[in-house]
């Protein structure tokens, strides 16, 4: 399963990263970004590099729509829901758009050196391709993976999809063997039209209790890890579900009885009675031990 892109991968960097979050690659998605800041020329261009100078880090910065009939250079990008990612390889697909529309006149993976598998008459409608690191693994947020460069003629939208070569869209860690993890989301660029935008949505938190404090926590490892009781039920720590008030009970302050927590009975030089669960006239009248052979059924003498 997901041969292609397990295999690119296990190129990469193949001794894995030793922390557990940048190798989670869950609820990635790719976006497809146009800068209009960069102007398409024929002379050979770093068109990887140069995306450096426009980059973004956020998702209310993608533009999705390439509205000139000049050449344009617009990228697919890798974004998660935080910003320390580390991952070896990546694979998605074209959806069907009208080939008659755009001339595609260059395109490549990021960073060059990468290397790359299509499938099908890549960049045409329905075809895919897998990318591999065979260095330094792609790392950080909103990482460009590939760049396309083309003309517009009529309106159209290019939709990224699964490699339809595999049947898999999405992104592979550095760990030996690599972890294959699906796409969230799938952006697609539009052509003389508006695109479809894409964001990584934020994994679900849920309780998890520090003793009487609540905080929220992404998985059961992690409230685990901060030594509390996972409360995966929970979906807030509104009102502080953890905090559980004391129970109040019987207090003996010499032969007064009250009925407070045991907070309230040492603040005040009492003894809580648990056997008991409510103070009456007796409750907390001293019982004097007395000799049973002296006394013989007398057993004790109240006060």
């Amino acid at each position: 399963m997901k041969r292609v892109l397990l295999a690119l991968a296990l190129i990469g960097l193949g001794a894995g990263i030793a922390c557990a979050q940048p190798t989670n690659l869950a609820g990635g998605v790719f976006i497809t970004h146009y800068p209009p800041g960069i102007v398409y020329t024929i002379d050979p261009t770093d068109w990887c590099a140069t995306y450096g100078q426009f980059a973004i880090s956020s998702c209310d910065q993608q533009n999705n729509t390439i509205d000139t009939e000049l050449g344009a250079v617009w990228y697919v990008l890798a974004a998660f829901n935080e910003n320390d990612k580390v991952w070896c390889g990546t694979e998605f697909g074209l959806g069907a758009y009208n080939p008659g529309a755009v001339a595609f006149v260059g395109n490549g993976q990021c960073p060059t050196d990468a290397l790359v598998i299509p499938a099908g008459a890549w960049p045409g409608p329905s075809t895919g391709i897998a990318v591999a690191a065979t260095g330094t693994p792609w790392t950080g947020n909103f990482q460009p993976v590939f760049w396309f460069a083309c003309y517009a003629y009529t309106p159209t939208l290019i939709q990224l999809t699964n490699n339809p070569a595999t049947g898999f869209g999405g992104f592979a860690n550095c760990m030996t063997p690599p972890t294959p993890y699906t796409a969230a989301c799938f952006g697609a660029m539009g052509i003389l039209q508006p695109g479809i935008a894409c964001c990584p949505v934020p994994p679900a938190q849920h309780a998890c209790c520090i003793g009487d404090a609540c905080v929220l926590v992404f998985s059961t490892d992690e409230c685990l890890g901060l030594g509390g009781v996972d409360h995966p039920d929970w979906a807030s720590c509104e009102g502080n579900p953890c905090f559980i008030p004391p129970v109040p009970g019987v207090c003996c302050v010499g032969e007064i009885c009250y009925f407070v927590t045991q907070e309230e009975c040492d603040a005040m030089g009492g003894v809580m009675h648990p056997e008991f669960t409510e103070c009456t006239d007796t409750t907390c009248h001293v019982i004097i031990p007395v000799d049973p052979t002296s006394w013989g059924a007398i057993k004790a003498i109240y006060r």
